[in-house]
C-alpha cells in the first residue's frame, strides 16, 4: 500500500498535478489497490484531518493578515522604520528587514509579509543602488520571517498536528526570529559597505521618528496584544485570531478608514481561498497519516534513524536534512503534514525538547521556500523587483545559510527557542 501511495504521488507531482489533489488521488489509489479498507475510510480520515481546535487559529490569522493588509498599515510600518534606520550605511535595506519583522507579528505569513513590503521597498531600494538579484534575496529572506515570528501559520499547524501548545510555540519563535532578523541587517549593511552604496539619508530626526510613531502605533501595538493575551493567559492562540481580526477592523474601519464596509466581502472571499487551499491539504494529509499508521512506517523509520544514532543530536541533523530536500520539491503545508506524524515521535522518543524542535522544525520549512524548484518566496519577490534566477541565486545563499545556522543554535542551544516560554508561561 505504501509502495503504491509513494510513486503515485512522486509521478502526479511530475505531471504537475496541484498538491492537494496529488497527495488525495495517490492515497484513495493506494486503499483502492493496496488494501481492501473501504473508501470511505479516506473520507473519515480528510475530516479528521482538519478537526481540530488549534487549526481554526489558521483561518482567522487568514483574514487578520487580509484585513491589516488592506488597511495599509504597511504604509505606515515601512514609514516608522524609514525614519527608524534610514539614516545610517545600508538603512533603505534595514528598513526591508525590520519593516518585514513588524509585518510579520501581524499576519504571521510569508508570502503575505513579501507582498505587503516587497512592492514598497524595491523601488527605494533600487534607487539606493542594490542590484536586483540583492533585493530579491532580500525581500525573500525577509519575508520569510513571516512563518517563524509568531503568529505564525506553520506553528499553528505544527500544534495542530502534535498537541503541543501553540501559544508556546509563538513565544518559542520570538528570539529565533529576532537572530535571523538581526543577521539579515548585517549581511544588508555588509553588502551596502562592499559595494559603497546606501549611504544612508544621514538625517535623524527625534521628531520625525515621533511623528511616523504615532501614526503607525496602532499597527506596532498589535504583536504586542497578540502575544501579550497569551502570555498573560487572556486568551488562546486561537482566540487570539479573533481579536487579531477585530482589532484589524477597528483599525481599518475606524481608526485609519483605508477600508471600507463594501470591501469587507472581497476580503472575505481572498481569506476564504486561502483558508481553503490550506485545509484541503491538512484533510487530505489525514489520509497519508492514516496509511503510515496502517503500514507502521513511523517505527521503521525511526529503526532506521536509530539504527545510524541514537544521539538527539545525530537524529535532529537528520531530520533536518530530510526536511530540507523534501522542502525544496514539497510545498510547506503538505511536508509537514505528511512527514511531522512520523518525525516527531522520534525526536521525542530520543528526548529532544518538544518546543524547540517545534520551532526549528517551522523554520526549517522556510528553506523550502527559499530553495528552488519550488521556491514560493523566492520566486515570488523575483517577480516583485524583477530579477533573473542567475542574478538571485549568488545573493540568496547567505540567506538560505543565515537560516540553517539558525536551526543548528536551536539544536545545539535548545534554550534559544525553550528559555522564554518556560520562563513566561509555566
Amino acid at each position: 500500500m505504501i509502495e503504491i501511495a509513494i510513486i503515485c504521488l512522486l509521478l502526479f507531482m511530475c505531471l504537475g498535478v496541484p498538491v492537494a489533489f496529488a497527495i488525495g488521488f495517490s492515497g484513495v489509489l493506494a486503499l483502492a489497490f493496496g488494501s481492501d479498507i473501504p473508501l470511505f475510510t479516506a473520507v473519515q480520515m480528510a475530516v479528521k484531518g482538519i478537526n481540530s481546535w488549534s487549526l481554526m487559529a489558521c483561518p482567522l490569522f487568514i483574514l487578520a493578515g487580509g484585513i491589516m493588509g488592506e488597511a495599509k498599515l504597511s504604509d505606515r510600518i515601512v514609514s516608522f522604520a524609514g525614519e527608524l534606520v534610514s539614516w545610517m550605511r545600508g538603512g533603505i535595506g534595514c528598513v526591508c528587514v525590520i519593516a518585514n519583522m513588524i509585518f510579520a507579528a501581524l499576519t504571521g505569513s510569508g508570502a503575505a509579509s513579501i507582498s505587503a513590503i516587497g512592492g514598497l521597498v524595491t523601488p527605494e531600494l533600487k534607487k539606493a543602488g542594490y542590484k536586483p538579484g540583492f533585493i530579491a534575496a532580500l525581500i525573500a529572506g525577509a519575508g520569510a520571517l513571516g512563518p517563524i515570528i509568531p503568529p505564525s501559520m506553520n506553528m499553528i499547524v505544527y500544534g495542530s498536528i502534535t498537541g503541543e501548545s501553540t501559544g508556546k510555540l509563538f513565544v518559542g519563535g520570538v528570539i529565533p526570529g529576532i537572530i535571523i532578523g538581526f543577521f539579515l541587517i548585517l549581511m544588508t549593511v555588509r553588502a551596502a559597505k562592499k559595494w559603497n552604496v546606501d549611504s544612508g539619508t544621514g538625517d535623524f530626526s527625534l521628531r520625525r521618528l515621533w511623528d511616523s510613531f504615532k501614526k503607525a502605533i496602532w499597527a506596532l501595538i498589535t504583536p504586542i496584544i497578540i502575544i501579550g493575551g497569551i502570555l498573560f493567559g487572556i486568551f488562546t492562540a486561537t482566540e487570539a485570531g479573533i481579536v487579531a481580526c477585530i482589532y484589524g477592523l477597528i483599525c481599518g474601519l475606524c481608526i485609519y478608514k483605508t477600508v471600507k464596509i463594501k470591501d469587507l466581502p472581497r476580503m472575505f472571499r481572498s481569506a476564504t481561498e486561502s483558508t481553503c487551499m490550506i485545509m484541503m491539504i491538512m484533510g487530505i494529509a489525514g489520509i497519508y497519516s492514516y496509511i503510515f499508521a496502517m503500514e507502521n512506517v513511523g517505527g521503521a523509520v525511526a529503526d532506521w534513524l536509530l539504527g545510524i544514532s541514537t544521539n538527539k543530536y545525530v537524529i535532529q541533523l537528520l531530520i533536518l536534512l530530510v526536511m530540507t530536500i523534501v522542502g525544496m520539491f514539497m510545498e510547506t503545508i503538505a511536508a509537514m503534514t505528511v512527514l511531522l506524524p512520523v518525525l516527531y515521535p522520534i525526536a521525542i522518543g530520543v528526548g529532544v525538547d518538544p518546543v524547540a524542535f517545534g520551532v526549528w522544525y517551522s523554520i526549517s520549512t522556510v528553506l523550502g521556500g527559499l530553495t528552488p524548484p519550488v521556491g514560493v518566496y523566492l520566486f515570488q519577490s523575483m517577480g516583485i523587483v524583477p530579477a533573473k534566477f542567475k542574478e538571485v541565486v549568488p545573493h540568496m545563499i547567505p540567506v538560505v545559510l543565515i537560516v540553517i545556522l539558525s536551526i543548528l543554535l536551536i539544536i545545539f542551544i535548545p534554550g534559544v527557542a525553550s528559555w522564554l516560554p518556560g520562563l513566561v508561561m509555566e
